[in-house]
């Protein structure tokens, strides 16, 4: 089975029509997610629902704190004034549409923790667990439920839902094309293969004879991130839909599917011992602490997800 090649990792690297399409609609959904998000805030404040206002601050806040961390890890080692910039893209909600910059480009710096790709994934996993999954999954509830149900908390909805989207394919999408990912996981990596691609879209773009070829392969995989960011929000629309209709029917059932479904993952981990996370650094019990909360946070994204890239932090 073929795996992509160099020339065509390093060609989603130089393509500038697929840099402009990354960092505009990364920073554009995180804009629009952040903006109907105070939305529906004041929504909610404005009809009384004030536990639903505050729950919604605490998962953008929540958010917000461990990005600043993870930003603050990162540049430690830099001048106060690198940090500062760097932790004004994350309150300003530019960091995913700069982090895509960066990977594409393959930006590199000295004092790294982590390499560009490894940040950008954290990033995006971050977002997905603290705000867009909890959030979109509250929100759908709280839309279920309301007497008054106005087009602007359901745009609110689909927003977040195309934010998952566009988040969790990128992680995929990314991890699968890196050339040191498929060299160090070949069984794992390598689902987008070129010839498969060009099969399964020429009927889409009958192109290939006067494009040249570049213009060919920028088109196919601008369509494959396209197909896959639209898969992953649909998913998630209805793993969404599926979970806040079971809470409106029964709190307790709900809250057992989900402890059942965790319990069954966790005890397959370990029967398969592969449960510990090898962390340096985390011994004795913070290991088994730290290998439970990695796997609990794996498993939801998972869930609303469906990208399989994301097992590999698992």
């Amino acid at each position: 089975m073929r795996t992509i090649s160099l020339r065509l990792a390093q060609l989603l690297q130089s393509s500038n029509l697929g840099l402009k399409w990354r960092v505009g609609l990364g920073a554009g959904l995180s804009i629009m997610d952040m903006i109907t998000d105070t939305g529906v805030i004041n929504s909610y404040r404005a009809s009384g629902n004030m536990a639903g206002a505050y729950a919604l601050m605490a998962m953008i806040g929540s958010n917000m704190a461990v990005q600043l961390l993870i930003t603050y890890g990162q540049n430690r080692k830099k001048s106060k004034w690198v940090i500062l910039r760097e932790l004004t893209f994350v309150v300003t909600f530019l960091k995913p549409g700069v982090d895509a910059h960066r990977v594409a480009t393959g930006h590199e710096e000295e004092d790294m923790i982590l390499r560009p790709l490894q940040e950008m994934a954290f990033g995006k996993v971050t977002e997905l667990a603290f705000e867009s999954i909890p959030g979109g999954l509250f929100q759908a509830y709280m839309f279920i439920n309301s007497p008054e149900k106005t087009t602007f908390l359901l745009v609110s909805i689909l927003i977040s839902t195309l934010t998952t989207g566009f988040a969790s394919a990128m992680i995929s999408y990314d991890m699968d094309i890196s050339v040191a990912s498929r060299k160090k996981t070949p069984l794992f990596y390598g689902y987008i293969k070129d010839g498969n691609t060009e099969r399964m879209i020429t009927f889409i773009l009958q192109v290939s004879e006067w494009s040249g070829g570049g213009l060919w392969k920028r088109a196919k995989l601008t369509l494959i991130r396209s197909a896959q960011i639209l898969l992953a929000a649909f998913h998630n629309l209805s793993r969404t839909i599926g979970t806040a209709l079971l809470l409106s029917v029964s709190e307790r059932l709900t809250v057992g599917v989900i402890l059942a479904e965790m319990f069954l993952y966790h005890l397959y981990k370990v029967g398969r011992r592969d449960y510990v996370i090898w962390i340096p650094g985390l011994e004795g019990t913070i290991k088994y602490i730290a290998a439970f909360v990695v796997h609990s946070v794996v498993k939801v994204l998972v869930d609303y997800t469906g990208e399989r890239a994301l097992l590999r932090a698992n």
